[in-house]
């Protein structure tokens, strides 16, 4: 966990997540390095939190690198059960997985639950022209913002659509890993962060 003190709302906090684990070896030769899924969503957690140790935001800015996300979303599900902040605190959750594509755009998992939120992340997206889409799915447990959106936190878990196919297998590897738009989303979410 680290941790950005906000300049003007140091209790209220945004947590930005992304999951560090995978899939990792099935039995001695076969090893999943899982690139896009999820070194680039920990690849923009690291990035998040140089930029925001450079420019602290308003509110405190809590990022996480969560484990055993593959294994049943274990370390968020701690997180939300032993808190290292009142849960009551945290305004707003963004998980980020899959980032290292997006030449069709991205997708927002409770963009249908929390709708306000996801047409001012469209407004911000179409005014940065950043992804070329963003889509909008409803509540699903496919990843680490789960816990948090149970509990009544807003909450999105973000991934990138296009490029390469390879996902769970041996074939997700940094050399083809293509990060079409990992810089763009990178400035949607600081955007949408910097708004909140």
């Amino acid at each position: 966990i680290g941790f950005v003190e906000g300049t003007e709302h140091p209790d209220s906090f945004i947590v930005l997540s992304a999951h560090y684990d995978h899939l990792g070896k099935m039995g001695a030769n076969t090893y999943f390095p899982g690139a896009n899924d999820n070194a680039s969503g920990v690849a923009m957690l690291l990035d998040m939190a140089t930029y925001y140790a450079q420019s602290p935001p308003k509110k405190s800015v809590l990022l996480i690198g969560f484990g055993a996300e593959e294994s049943g979303l274990v370390g968020s599900k701690h997180f939300v059960n032993n808190p290292t902040v009142l849960l009551e605190q945290i305004n707003f959750v963004f998980n980020m997985d899959l980032m290292g594509t997006g030449s069709e755009g991205g997708m927002i998992v409770n963009g249908k639950v929390f709708e306000k939120h996801f047409e001012q992340l469209v407004e911000i997206n179409n005014a940065g022209k950043y992804l070329p889409v963003l889509k909008k799915r409803g509540k699903a447990a496919n990843s680490d913002h789960y816990w948090f959106s149970e509990k009544g936190i807003p909450s999105f878990f973000i991934y990138l659509m296009g490029g390469i196919s390879a996902y769970h297998d041996v074939d997700d590897i940094s050399k083809t890993l293509p990060l079409t738009k990992y810089e763009d989303s990178f400035r949607l979410i600081r955007d949408f962060i910097d708004e909140l």
